[in-house]
């Protein structure tokens, strides 16, 4: 059985309407161990028989039929397995891919060797068989015709082919390499079938076995010279029997090796390809981080500020929890500590610092108990009136580097002394202010009568001393809407502004002050939030809180309401006295989230309401719909500029591409595997991107580590860097899909000679 059959085969071409016969009623059988030389005049399609043997070019009639197998059902992806096991073909313009190096070249046609080390060995080999040993590391573009052809056959022969298919190997060449060359083409393709084009047969004459002459597109004659001994059909070298999975692995690995081969083959091109994807990630990075509000819709709303382990209990009867109670509770349910008074804890917000003397303002969350490692300035708070503030690192400017440059720190209208600050850099997060216990509730009682409107503080006062000659006396009631804390002093000083503008200042004996305030607390009813209610709590001021019996007016604040500080110390004896018989709810916090849950449950068997703290609710409708809607219009934003890149990334990489479409053709047509081919295209690209996400996360880095950048972009989580990340991988694939696809619709000969599919 012959090795190849060709039966009655035609090919027609068709252009702009005009058909023209390239090959006619061609029947020929060729078998291994022939020297085919193939004549004929310019035109007569000597060349077109060449390239439907090599499955390079489709017939329209006949039969080609390969070791038995007939072909006319074949399929692209069928042709190109078909020359990735039988044909090596020699080029006239050599078709070198002439930005790899000879080793390079030669190495490609090896890639059914497994063994990288074997396949350098056996590339050297056959360079040095050809005369090339010394020129290894010599690019395409640098060798003469000669070398090239060279290099070229040794390329051929490294596939150890059975058919060997040269389209006028000397064309280019003078007559002392041409007649080298042929030599050494006989020397090579004992055992092969060689069929070379030439339009002088006297160079080829004294090696060929075989005379066929092409005239007007059909066989003129066939004569054989030699009569040679048909060579046994073996088993191709190349076919390299290897198991599935090791098939697999072996693909990935060429691949992975020609992706990075081309991708350092031109050094301009793949600095543009870098540029292009280090652009369009910066960009998807950008967008992302300036719309970080979209991320709302997928952030849980909580009902209470959810501190891991954290427990707010009431009782479903709705009555106070006193101190001991609460203790017991703890002790029972194992928990670590308890906070009798906790309504701080979910003041989210509330707190407003505004930085006197500066630009900045800041809303802190107070809060106490907690570790935020070594202070980047200062230390932790030890005494009332002091705070550590956890802030952003973007606040450096304000409160200092190395040493405070700045102590103050106002939450609501008190005044806290900042002795140290920690600086974090994920702007997301909420700025506290850590106080120590006695502080947390200092500002507990701030809050808790944060509310009072037309109190009322009656001052009776006896033995008043005249000041300045002017005859003072005192005894009635101020109605105040205003006051604040002094941390200066636990003296009771009370400022009060009287109609008439004028400074007084009083000392009296005999003095008695009665306050009655009002203050707001969350009423529950058995999982049920009833809202905020009012209650009204009067109590008396005794007199051994009045220091020296000593009270002091002035009216240095012209005002509509008159003012009045009352000393820290003093305010927590109120409000700790007022909400010990008001407050309905505690926190108890456990070691984790799971004892955290475990313990609620037991605790809602036993009467009480427990709710975890991160139990969540459903959002105001009309809210959500808000969210919803700036979310949209945010995402669609992101989803418009990803387009844009898109469009943008595959109009500048086409023409990148595009530039490595002759590459591709001379890959295909040395039968290197498609998918190797293909899965090399994909790891170029994913190699520049790898540039472009290095930079964008020290960009990254830059931007959310300099204090004066962190605040201008949204701080992104390893989710979102992954998201964009991801979404730039699946751009460029996408991309260079399309882009392979329109590559391999054409034949080879099209993509060789940059015609267009048609």
């Amino acid at each position: 059985m012959a090795l190849l059959t060709l039966k009655d085969i035609g090919k027609i071409y068709v252009s702009e309407g005009n058909v023209a016969v390239g090959i006619r009623g061609v029947n020929l059988s060729f078998d291994r161990g022939e020297f085919v030389a193939v004549t004929g005049k310019s035109g007569s399609g000597k060349s077109t028989l060449l390239n439907v043997i090599s499955g390079m070019d489709t017939y329209e009639e006949g039969e080609l039929i390969i070791d038995g197998e007939s072909t006319s059902y074949y399929t692209q992806t069928d042709w190109e397995h078909y020359r990735e096991k039988y044909i090596s073909f020699i080029f006239q313009d050599y078709n070198i891919i002439e930005s790899y190096t000879v080793l390079q070249n030669v190495e490609l046609a090896l890639m059914h060797i497994p063994d990288k080390r074997e396949r350098r060995k056996r590339a050297l080999e056959l360079l040095n068989r050809v005369g090339m040993g010394s020129h290894l590391h010599h690019k395409g573009s640098k060798l003469s015709g000669g070398q090239k052809q060279r290099t070229v056959i040794a390329r051929a022969l490294a596939k150890d082919s059975p058919i060997i298919l040269a389209d006028e190997p000397t064309g280019n060449l003078d007559s002392v390499t041409s007649a080298e060359i042929i030599k050494l083409l006989k020397e090579v393709s004992r055992d092969k079938l060689l069929i070379v084009v030439t339009h002088n047969f006297d160079q080829v004459e004294k090696y060929a076995t075989r005379h066929i002459r092409i005239f007007d597109g059909a066989v003129e004659s066939d004569h054989v010279l030699t009569r040679t001994e048909p060579v046994q059909m073996n088993e191709p070298e190349n076919e390299i029997k290897l198991s599935p999975s090791k098939r697999r692995l072996t693909d990935i690995s060429n691949g992975i090796t020609l992706g990075a081969a081309i991708f350092r083959a031109k050094p301009k091109l793949s600095f543009f390809l870098c540029l292009l994807m280090l652009f369009s990630t910066l960009a998807i990075f950008l967008v992302t981080s300036s719309s970080g509000e979209a991320g709302i819709l997928f952030e849980e709303s909580y009902m209470f500020t959810n501190i891991p382990g954290r427990v707010v209990i009431t009782t479903r009867t709705g009555e106070v929890i006193s101190e001991d109670t609460l203790k017991n509770i703890a002790n029972e349910y194992g928990a670590q500590s308890y906070l009798h008074f906790d309504k701080m804890l979910d003041q989210s917000g509330s707190s407003y610092n505004y930085i006197e003397e500066t630009d900045q303002s800041i809303l802190l969350k107070a809060t106490y108990g907690e570790n935020y490692g070594n202070p980047d300035i200062g230390r932790y708070p030890e005494n009332t009136n002091e705070t550590l503030l956890y802030i952003p690192i973007s606040y450096q400017k304000t409160y200092g580097k190395n040493e405070l440059q700045y102590t103050k720190a106002v939450i609501g209208n008190t005044e806290l002394k900042v002795v140290g600050v920690k600086y974090f850099y994920n702007n997301n997060l909420t700025p506290k202010a850590l106080l120590t216990n006695e502080g947390f509730m200092t500002l507990t009682a701030m809050n808790t009568f944060s509310n009072t409107y037309n109190s009322l503080i009656t001052i009776n006062a006896n033995g008043i001393k005249a000041i300045d000659n002017l005859p003072l006396s005192f005894v009635g009631t101020i109605n105040f809407s205003n006051y604040a804390v002094s941390f200066d002093t636990d003296e009771p000083v009370m400022y009060i502004n009287n109609s008439d503008y004028r400074n007084f200042l009083f000392q009296a004996t005999d003095v008695s002050v009665s306050a009655e305030f009002q203050a707001t607390f969350n009423s529950y009813n058995y999982n049920q939030w009833e809202g905020p209610k009012t209650t009204v709590f009067t109590t008396t001021i005794s007199e051994e809180n009045i220091v020296n019996n000593r009270l002091e007016y002035n009216s240095d604040f012209y005002g509509l309401y008159p003012d009045i500080i009352i000393s820290a110390s003093l305010l927590r004896q109120l409000a700790e006295e007022y909400m010990s018989q008001s407050y309905r709810q505690a926190s108890l916090f456990f070691d984790s989230r799971r004892a955290a849950n475990e313990a609620a449950e037991k605790l809602n068997d036993n009467g009480y309401i427990a709710v975890p703290a991160d139990t969540t609710y459903t959002p105001d409708p009309m809210q959500t719909l808000v969210d919803i809607i700036g979310a949209v219009f945010i995402a669609i934003i992101w989803v418009v500029a990803i387009l844009f890149l898109a469009f943008f990334i595959n109009l500048c990489s086409s023409r990148v591409i595009n530039a490595f479409k002759g590459e591709m053709s001379i890959m295909r047509s040395m039968g290197i595997p498609v998918k190797t081919i293909k899965l090399g295209m994909y790891v170029r690209m994913f190699i520049s991107l790898i540039p472009a996400f290095i930079i964008v996360i020290l960009i990254a880095i830059g931007m959310f580590t300099i204090p004066s950048v962190n605040a201008m972009f949204t701080y992104l989580y390893a989710w979102q860097y992954l998201l964009i990340f991801a979404s730039v991988i699946l751009l460029t694939m996408r991309v260079t899909h399309k882009q392979i696809r329109r590559l391999f619709k054409e034949s080879v000969k099209k993509s060789l000679t940059g015609g267009s599919a048609e």
